[in-house]
């Protein structure tokens, strides 16, 4: 990638575009990184997940600002993610913008929640998924997520954790009432558990409590509207001898959290049960749950650690991942 040059679109997701981004420019590339959306607000949001065609002259318009803030930058590479926001139509402005940029697809979605995503995935030069469903439904190249470098390794000796279990994420979906009935059987058996729910706003909060049944039992105070800081969640996850995974229910790919787990040698307890099609599945290390009745076997929870082969962790770093997008 030494001397490249990318321009780079992605959601603003917990600061992991700019991760990539950052390796990227580690190897050598030069990028430029802008948000797939025109704004994160609310509206705009709405606006590109229901695919309403108002919106898209601001969406254009938005696109049209960048290509004149980058003049005769002659990219070899327009790299998305997701592709919400970037239709046939910016992206043909990208092309016409950038005439020899090859055109990448990074599908961190499942394409039934991307609005044309069956379109879309036929525009681009290359598309890869982190969703095996879609990657034997469409042959599509299947490419998991990453773990950062801060994520990599942990103090496999330890036995002294201050927590059983822990969970931190983003409250949608079925994730709040799975947390709350894991909570009260570790409760139950004398377990420590630590929870952080997030939201980004109390609207959101509002609009739960009163449309998805998962909320039923959910407080505020079972929210927090601050997220956690990444030396934070780090320090957690060190002091906890399983992690919680509770995925989208839209969703079938691994979760950034699962893959960070096999960077750390954590034990996972999960709701994905596509886990298993995967090289560092281990039933010593993962745990399978009902979402429904989530229900974790006794003997795991003290049960040792197996490490993972290092040639399969070295497969889901930062880098092996770039690498394999960009196919270099």
């Amino acid at each position: 990638m030494k001397d490249k040059k990318v321009l780079m679109f992605g959601p603003s997701f917990f600061g992991y575009c700019e991760c990539i981004a950052g390796q990227l420019r580690s190897m050598g590339a030069q990028v430029d990184l802008y948000d797939e959306r025109p704004n994160n607000g609310f509206l705009c949001k709405t606006m590109l997940r229901y695919n309403i065609r108002l919106y898209r002259p601001k969406v254009t318009a938005y696109y049209k600002g960048i290509v004149a803030e980058n003049p005769q930058k002659d990219y070899d590479y327009i790299f998305v993610i997701k592709s919400e926001a970037i239709d046939g139509d910016i992206l043909s402005l990208l092309r016409q913008a950038y005439p020899r940029a090859k055109c990448i697809l990074y599908l961190w979605d499942a394409l039934e929640n991307i609005p044309g995503g069956r379109e879309k995935i036929k525009i681009y030069d290359r598309v890869l998924t982190f969703d095996h469903v879609d990657a034997e439904e469409y042959h599509i190249p299947l490419r998991p997520l990453f773990f950062r470098k801060d994520y990599a390794g942990s103090d496999s000796a330890k036995t002294d954790f201050s927590y059983d279990m822990a969970f931190i994420g983003t409250a949608h979906s079925i994730r709040p009432r799975v947390v709350k009935a894991l909570e009260s059987s570790c409760q139950k058996e004398g377990r420590r558990c630590f929870k952080f729910l997030f939201l980004p706003h109390t609207f959101v909060f509002f609009y739960n409590k009163l449309l998805n049944p998962a909320y039923r039992k959910v407080r505020k105070a079972d929210i927090s509207f601050a997220s956690m800081k990444p030396e934070q969640i780090r320090a957690v996850y060190d002091d906890s001898r399983c992690i919680l995974d509770v995925e989208h229910i839209a969703q079938r790919g691994l979760t950034m959290r699962t893959i960070e787990m096999v960077g750390m040698g954590k034990k996972l307890i999960t709701t994905n049960t596509g886990i298993q099609k995967y090289d560092f599945y281990n039933p010593d290390n993962i745990c399978i749950i009902d979402r429904n009745n989530p229900v974790v076997p006794a003997d795991f929870w003290d049960k040792a650690y197996t490490p993972i082969p290092q040639s399969i962790i070295d497969r889901y770093s930062l880098e092996s991942f770039v690498r394999e997008i960009f196919d270099v």
